[in-house]
């Protein structure tokens, strides 16, 4: 592409899916179909995305199968239990999913949408028309991390590509990870090698109501050192 080309680039709309691609649970279209062609276009631009040493060892579960889908939702509503009754540990640190802030922090302000949300889709994940989960081959909760860090940047990347790449053709998605939780089980159901890293479950479908809009975050100011930690 030239420099003349990028210069023309429409950045409205290239910020508008970048502001408003968001994970969507409560209005997703559980009724329409989702084209496999549009699936595929996505998934064609998600790889396009970085991967290390350019190994390209991303992989792209689609399913779509009722019963499968009924089994996934299964292990996604008993993970998603304990996710609410504060059960679960992010790390060995002893870090809980559901942590707490000030009454005035905007990350507790929402947190009533956020759980109304999360319920609304631990409760009909079943019904939605495609699932998506991502993988990448290998295994690496035992290395260090810089290994970790250069298969998960070897995934993660394509997975949010693939989620902007669906919100620019006015599909909706969610990112999920509960389901890890039961990650052997869903690998078995699947088929998955044990050499194999899933990485996240991205329920997809038309999106209903009116469009999407900017959320909320913590200022720019507040999340941003210069030249050294906590500096500004």
């Amino acid at each position: 592409m030239s420099k003349e080309s990028v210069q023309a680039l429409d950045l409205t709309s290239i910020d508008w899916v970048l502001n408003t691609t968001r994970s969507v649970r409560q209005r997703l279209d559980l009724e329409r179909p989702v084209p496999t062609a549009l699936i595929d276009e996505a998934l064609n631009i998600a790889l396009q995305a970085p991967t290390g040493a350019n190994t390209q060892t991303w992989r792209f579960l689609v399913i779509t199968d009722p019963a499968v889908k009924g089994q996934i939702a299964d292990c996604y509503r008993r993970a998603a239990q304990a996710y609410v009754e504060g059960r679960t540990a992010l790390s060995r640190t002893g870090v809980t999913m559901m942590r707490e802030y000030a009454a005035d922090d905007l990350r507790q302000q929402q947190r009533a949408a956020l759980l109304k949300s999360g319920g609304f889709l631990m409760e009909h994940l079943q019904r939605v028309p495609v699932m998506i989960i991502p993988c990448i081959e290998g295994r690496f909760e035992q290395d260090d991390v810089f290994t970790q860090a250069s298969m998960w940047g070897s995934i993660l990347p394509a997975t949010w590509s693939l989620m902007l790449a669906l919100r620019a053709r006015r599909l909706a998605s969610a990112w999920t990870t509960l389901h890890l939780l039961y990650e052997q089980e869903i690998s078995t159901l699947l088929g998955i090698p044990a050499n194999v890293t899933q990485a996240a479950l991205l329920p997809v479908a038309w999106l209903t109501g009116g469009d999407l809009h900017p959320a909320q975050r913590l200022p720019v100011a507040e999340v941003t050192y210069r030249e050294r930690w906590g500096e500004h």
